[in-house]
C-alpha cells in the first residue's frame, strides 16, 4: 500500500473515532440537558399553579381540577416532554396529557440510549397529589440525529480536505524519492548523464547528495572500463607478443574468403611451424623463446613487404604462423620459402643442426570449407617434416594418407593407455606453497618416440573427433596417480569433451566410484565453454561441485560473454588469460582491466589465478593488484609427475 494511502486511512480511522466520541458526548449532554429542562419546566409550572390556586376561591374543587388540567396540558406541549400526569396519593391518574408529536425511535438509537425515559415526580401543594413528567426519547432521537447529520457532514468534509492535503504533501515529499529511484535505475542501465537529483527537504538532502556522488563516481569508473573494454577488444584480435593478428582474426578472415562462393579464384595458405620453439623454451627458457618468436614475426612481416603476392600474416598459436597470398608459380614460391627457412635458421639461438621450421602450403578456393583447408595444410606440414627442404605443397601428397597416419598415431596413443603426466604448481603467494598442481598429458610418437607437439596433436584430435578419448586417457591416469599421492591436482577438460555426452557420463561415473579423490581434485575449464556449450558446462560443473570437486575457469577475460556464466557455476578459481598478465608491470591498461576482473571475481567470492608469470616484476605487480595465486616459469616449469 502506498505511503499516502496508509496515512490517509490512518487519518480516516482517527477522524471516525473522534466523530464517535463527539457524538457520544453529545448524546450524554443531550440527556443531561433534557433532565435539566424537565426539572426547570416542572418547577416553573408548579410555581404558576401554586400562584393560580392562591388567587382562586377556596374550596373550589372544580376550579382546582381545571387548573391541574391546564398545568398538565401546558407541560405536555413541550417538545422534549412525552407526557404529564396528575396522580393521587394512591397512584391513580386523575389527569393525563400526552405530547401529540411523540413518536417511536429506531432500534439503533435504542441501543445507543438504552436508559429509560427521564421521569420527574413533584408533590402538588395542599396535598393534592403528584405531578409526574416523562421525557420524550423521540425528541432526543431527532435532536441527536440532526447533530449526527450536521457534524457528520463537517467531519466528512474535513476528512476529505485532510485526505487531499496529505495526498498532495506526500506526492511533493516523494518527488525527490522518485527522482532518486529514477537516477538509480538510470545508473543500473549505465546511463550516468541523467539530471542530478535535488532534495526538496533537508531530510532527503544527504540521500540525494549520496546518490549524486555515487553516480559521478560510477560514471568515471564506467568510462574507464568502457575505454579499456574498447581498447581490449581492439587488442583481442592481436597477438600480445608479436603484435600480429591472432588466430581469431585469422579464422574470421578465412571464413570471409571462403564465403565468397561466387568466385573460384585460388589463394594460397602458408603455415610456418617453429620446430625448435619447444626445445628453446625447455633448454634456454621462455625469454629466449619469446625473442625467437618475435624475430620470426619480423622476418615474415618483411617478407610480405618484399613480396606483392603475400597479403596477410597471422600468429595462430605458440609456434605457428600463417600467411595468405595470391597463387605463386613454383620458382617464385620455392624462392620465398627458401628465404623464409634460411632467415628462420639464422634467427634460431640453437645450433644443433635440426630444422628450425616446417612449412606447409595449400591452395584453396571459396568452394572449400575451413576444415578442409586446415586439414590440407596440416597434412602438408606433416609431410614437410620428411623433406630435405623443410616445406611441402599439399597437392603433391596423398591427403587421405595423412589423415590415416594421424588416426593411426592417435589410436595407438589411446590403445596404449599411457601418457607422461606433467605437473606445474599454482602458487599461493601469501603462504608461498602450491595451492594445487595443474596436470597435462605428453604423448610420444609410435615410430620416432619423440614428443608430439600439442599444437599438432590437438587440431588433429579435433579433426578426427578423438579429443574425448584423449581426455579420458589423461584423466584416468591422473586418477590412478592420485591414489598413491596426497597432492591436490587439476585436470583440463576440453570444450569438445564437455559437449560429448558419453564423456560426461563416464566422468561422473568414475568420480562417483572414487569419492575419496574428489576433495583433492579440480577441473580446469576454458571460459569459451560457457559461451559455446553453456548448458552442458553448467550442468557438468554442478555435478562436479556436488561430488566435492572444485572448478577453475581458465582464460578468464578472453571472452566478455563468459562473465554471465560465473554466477551460475560459482567456481572456486578463475585463471586470468596469459595475454593480460605478460608484461603487466609496464602495461597500465592491462593493470586497470585486470583490476576490474579481480573486482568482479571478488564480488562473487572467487579466487584469482594469474598464469604465464615469467619474472619477479610481473609477480610483484600482480600481487599488488590483489592476485592471490600465480603460475608460470618464474615459479616452476612443467615437470614429469613421478609418483610410481
Amino acid at each position: 500500500m502506498k505511503l499516502s494511502n496508509q496515512i490517509n486511512w490512518g487519518i480516516i480511522a482517527l477522524m471516525l473515532f473522534a466523530f464517535v466520541i463527539v457524538s457520544m458526548a453529545e448524546l450524554r449532554a443531550l440527556q443531561s440537558n433534557t433532565s435539566a429542562l424537565i426539572a426547570d419546566e416542572t418547577e416553573q409550572a408548579l410555581a404558576s399553579y401554586t400562584k393560580a390556586v392562591g388567587q382562586s376561591l377556596p374550596d373550589s374543587s372544580q376550579k382546582t381540577s381545571q387548573l391541574l388540567a391546564i398545568l398538565a396540558e401546558s407541560i405536555a406541549s413541550k417538545p422534549y416532554i412525552a407526557s404529564a400526569n396528575i396522580t393521587d396519593n394512591q397512584g391513580n391518574v386523575s389527569v393525563e396529557y400526552k405530547n401529540a408529536s411523540a413518536g417511536s425511535i429506531p432500534s439503533w438509537f435504542a441501543l445507543l440510549d438504552s436508559a429509560p425515559a427521564i421521569s420527574k415526580r413533584v408533590t402538588l401543594p395542599n396535598n393534592e397529589g403528584f405531578l409526574v413528567v416523562t421525557s420524550d426519547k423521540h425528541y432526543a432521537y431527532t435532536t441527536f440525529s440532526a447533530f449526527v447529520i450536521k457534524h457528520g457532514i463537517i467531519f466528512a468534509a474535513l476528512t476529505l480536505l485532510i485526505y487531499l492535503l496529505v495526498t498532495v504533501l506526500t506526492k511533493l515529499a516523494k518527488h525527490p524519492i522518485h527522482d532518486i529511484i529514477r537516477k538509480l535505475n538510470d545508473m543500473g542501465s549505465h546511463n550516468f548523464t541523467s539530471p542530478q537529483v535535488t532534495a526538496s527537504t533537508k531530510d532527503l538532502a544527504s540521500l540525494s547528495n549520496a546518490v549524486n556522488s555515487l553516480s559521478t563516481a560510477l560514471a568515471s569508473k564506467f568510462d574507464d572500463l568502457t575505454r579499456q573494454s574498447e581498447l581490449f577488444k581492439k587488442e583481442a584480435n592481436k597477438d600480445a607478443l608479436t603484435g600480429l593478428s591472432n588466430r581469431g582474426a585469422f579464422e574470421r578472415h578465412m571464413r570471409a574468403i571462403l564465403n565468397e562462393n561466387a568466385t573460384s579464384q585460388e589463394k594460397e595458405l602458408i603455415v610456418v611451424r617453429l620446430a625448435q620453439l619447444a626445445s628453446i623454451n625447455t633448454k634456454l627458457g621462455m625469454v629466449p623463446g619469446d625473442n625467437f618468436v618475435k624475430a620470426i614475426s619480423n622476418i615474415l612481416v618483411e617478407e610480405t613487404k618484399n613480396n606483392n603476392s603475400i597479403r596477410f600474416v597471422f600468429r595462430l598459436s605458440g609456434g605457428d604462423f600463417a600467411l595468405i597470398s595470391e597463387p605463386m608459380d613454383k620458382p617464385t614460391r620455392d624462392l620465398v620459402l627458401t628465404n623464409i627457412a634460411k632467415q628462420c635458421t639464422t634467427a634460431s639461438p640453437l645450433r644443433d643442426g635440426t630444422k628450425s621450421t616446417w612449412i606447409g602450403v595449400t591452395r584453396f578456393t571459396g568452394t572449400m570449407s575451413m576444415q578442409q583447408v586446415m586439414e590440407s595444410v596440416d597434412s602438408a606440414l606433416i609431410a614437410a617434416m620428411k623433406t630435405q627442404s623443410g616445406w611441402q605443397l599439399a597437392s603433391d601428397i596423398s591427403h587421405v594418407h595423412s589423415n590415416t597416419q594421424w588416426r593411426e598415431r592417435l589410436n595407438y596413443i589411446v590403445s596404449q593407455q599411457y601418457a607422461d603426466i606433467m605437473i606445474q604448481p599454482i602458487m599461493d603467494i601469501e603462504r608461498n606453497v602450491p595451492a594445487y598442481y595443474e596436470t597435462s598429458g605428453r604423448f610420444k610418437d609410435k615410430k620416432t618416440n619423440d614428443v608430439i607437439p600439442m599444437s599438432q596433436l590437438i587440431p588433429a584430435s579435433e579433426r578426427l573427433d578423438l579429443i574425448p578419448q584423449v581426455d579420458k586417457l589423461v584423466t584416468n591416469i591422473v586418477f590412478k596417480k592420485m591414489e598413491v599421492t596426497s597432492q591436490q591436482v587439476a585436470v583440463n577438460l576440453s570444450i569438445t569433451s564437455i559437449a560429448n555426452r558419453e564423456f560426461r557420463e563416464w566422468l561422473i561415473k568414475e568420480l562417483t566410484q572414487r569419492e575419496a579423490l574428489c576433495s583433492r581434485l579440480l577441473f580446469e575449464i576454458e571460459d569459451a565453454a560457457l559461451i559455446q556449450h553453456r548448458e552442458y558446462t553448467e550442468s557438468l560443473c554442478r555435478h562436479l561441485i556436488g561430488l566435492g570437486c572444485r572448478i577453475t575457469i581458465e582464460h578468464f577475460g578472453d571472452h566478455f560473454a563468459s562473465l554471465s556464466g560465473l554466477r551460475a557455476i560459482q567456481p572456486q578459481f578463475v585463471k586470468l588469460s596469459g595475454r593480460l598478465t605478460q608484461g603487466i608491470h609496464t602495461n597500465k591498461d592491462n593493470q586497470l582491466f585486470v583490476s576490474s576482473l579481480i573486482s568482479i571475481a571478488s564480488n562473487l567470492n572467487i579466487k584469482v589465478i594469474a598464469e604465464m608469470v615469467e619474472n619477479e616484476a610481473e609477480s610483484i605487480a600482480l600481487t599488488k593488484l590483489g592476485v592471490e595465486h600465480q603460475q608460470g616459469y618464474y615459479f616452476a616449469k612443467p615437470a614429469l609427475w613421478n609418483v610410481y
